[in-house]
């Protein structure tokens, strides 16, 4: 009777927990209880008795099942990252980059039509502004999510910390409660593998049994669970290059975490391939729009020229090859000229020299940045010096005026001066104030007269032109291809959320079928354990009447 009163606990447990999800199945066995002859040389045996408490769990199951969780999570962090960056990119709009670089270059289109119109002018200066606001919106948009995954990575450490601590407590209780009682750990158990499947969406784990109930964890190689003892999770905010990444690492000796799988790889991963990348392919289009459109700008000649001048880029070595990682321009310079145009601004009466860029490397006489200022001082009515920190500085005497032309060797685009933009990449990008406050400025011709819109042209073209810092693709073909890019790889993480997902919900019908409790199943059990209840309280009670009536015999 006791067996059977226990066994129909058993299936009470059972059933009480039919709506837990991390609830495993429980059953007893029930073994005969071996005696003597009781009657001669007869041994029915004296009756049965619950021989042990199982819990129907499948460890490769389990095991597949977690990393399938952190696949499936991993999976779906990554689709939702780069879904952002579409929404960032909002291509197929009137919005968007695309659309904005086309109407700029189509506005130089037009300037050469017109070169004397200043609304054409004013509307070529307008639609830079247009890319410049887009081009740092969606940098800015790019560094906030990297900040977002910085904050994520801090938070599932400090989770995922959090469960393995609590995992080495139940460690020990596990082995503690089952000293007591053979199978009274199982709401533990239950718990223990709960956590295991939380802590396998975060990271990819392997664990090991021991007979004795304990469950160690380890990340790749390394140990992270040993009984009731944890190395902890925590992270650190490292900067490179400007930006802020938050790594994890074992607590105990600072030691790096090696993730495969799982919300923390995904994470670490969107941020430093996807965003970091896309951030770095937004900067290098700037950049490279930035140098492109100034080296055709210093190769013409604006309707007036400047009297002063300062470049925005500044040498590390004023007494450096331009050339070389000493003088450590932002942009390439190369061997070739550029003229000089000084004009009398009440005559009309103008002064041309040609300077000199020598970078070939020979006879050490590359040009440097204190060559090329002595240079252009030697040019009448123009004065050239150097400022503290570097920069070009030229200014004309008064009643002149100077501007350049034919610049073949990207010098003046490489050192700011005459340029349309300014800044080096995304961030830093801008329209050059003079040419903000005089468009004018901008260089529509290549002889300087006042109808001649040629240079304007060339502008107009630039998007369509290879770039080296471009990789040989032009701006608007590097464009088109980061955004192709983007939509690929996010449809392909949206495919492999759904395999991830489908292999996952394959696994979870694995376990439920094992571990699940089914309660047409438990009724059956139930019924059939009452039922032996019954019969073996009817057994005692005939016993109990056969044993009254042999007594009253024997009595007599």
């Amino acid at each position: 009777m006791a067996a059977y009163q226990a066994a129909i606990t058993i299936t009470g447990q059972n059933i009480a927990n039919v709506g837990n999800p991390d609830y495993t199945r429980q059953s007893g066995r029930l073994a005969s209880v071996y005696s003597g002859a009781a009657t001669g040389t007869i041994s029915p045996g004296i009756g049965v008795r619950l021989d042990s408490l199982q819990r129907h769990t499948d460890a490769a199951v389990e095991s597949r099942l977690r990393l399938a969780y952190g696949m499936r999570s991993g999976a779906e962090l990554t689709y939702q990252t780069l879904s952002r960056v579409e929404a960032l990119y909002n291509e197929l709009s009137e919005y968007d980059l695309s659309s904005q670089l086309n109407e700029f270059f189509k506005s130089l289109a037009d300037l050469q039509t017109d070169p004397l119109e200043t609304a054409s002018r004013n509307l070529v200066v307008s639609n830079a502004d247009a890319i410049i606001r887009t081009l740092q919106r969606q940098r800015s948009g790019l560094l906030d999510q990297i900040h977002d995954l910085n904050a994520q990575t801090e938070a599932m450490t400090r989770s995922a910390n959090g469960i393995v601590e609590e995992i080495a407590k139940l460690n020990a209780l596990v082995v503690t409660t089952e000293a007591r009682a053979q199978g009274g750990s199982g709401a533990l158990r239950d718990r223990r593998d709960a956590l295991l499947r939380q802590l396998g969406e975060l990271i990819d784990i392997q664990t090991r049994e021991h007979e004795n109930g304990i469950v160690n964890v380890y990340v790749g190689s390394e140990p992270l669970v040993d009984f009731d003892r944890t190395r902890g999770l925590t992270t650190v905010t490292t900067v490179e290059n400007g930006l802020e990444r938050t790594s994890i690492r074992f607590a105990d000796n600072d030691g790096s975490v090696i993730l495969r799988s799982g919300r923390l790889a995904a994470t670490v991963a969107a941020r430093d391939v996807h965003l970091v990348g896309q951030l770095e392919q937004i900067d290098q289009l700037a950049g490279a729009l930035i140098y492109e459109i100034n080296r055709v700008q210093t190769s013409g000649r604006g309707l007036v020229g400047y009297t002063s001048a300062t470049g925005t880029y500044a040498a590390r070595s004023a007494t450096a090859a331009l050339n070389s990682t000493a003088a450590g321009l932002p942009f390439p310079v190369q061997t070739g000229t550029f003229f000089v145009h000084i004009r009398d601004q009440s005559s009309g009466q103008t002064i041309t020299r040609m300077i000199k860029v020598d970078l070939d490397g020979l006879n050490n006489d590359d040009t440097t940045l204190t060559d090329l200022a002595a240079a252009m001082n030697a040019i009448p009515g123009l004065s050239a010096t150097l400022t503290p920190d570097n920069r070009l500085q030229l200014n004309a005497d008064a009643g002149w005026e100077f501007s350049f032309s034919e610049d073949t060797s990207g010098a003046l685009a490489a050192l700011g001066v005459g340029t349309f933009f300014e800044g080096q990449n995304a961030s830093t990008m801008a329209v050059q104030a003079a040419v903000r406050n005089d468009p004018r400025l901008i260089a529509a011709s290549r002889s300087g007269a006042p109808g001649d819109g040629s240079n304007a042209g060339r502008l107009a073209a630039v998007g369509d032109v290879a770039s080296a810092l471009l990789g040989g693709l032009s701006i608007l073909d590097f464009h088109s291809g980061l955004t192709s890019r983007v939509a690929v790889v996010a449809r392909s993480a949206a495919t492999e959320h759904e395999a991830a997902d489908a292999v996952y919900s394959s696994l979870l019908t694995q376990r439920e079928s094992l571990s699940g409790v089914s309660l047409d199943e438990e009724a059956i059990n139930l019924t059939k354990y009452e039922r032996a209840f019954q019969g073996a309280s009817r057994f005692l009670t005939v016993v109990d009447s056969l044993t009254d009536e042999l007594l009253t015999l024997v009595g007599t």
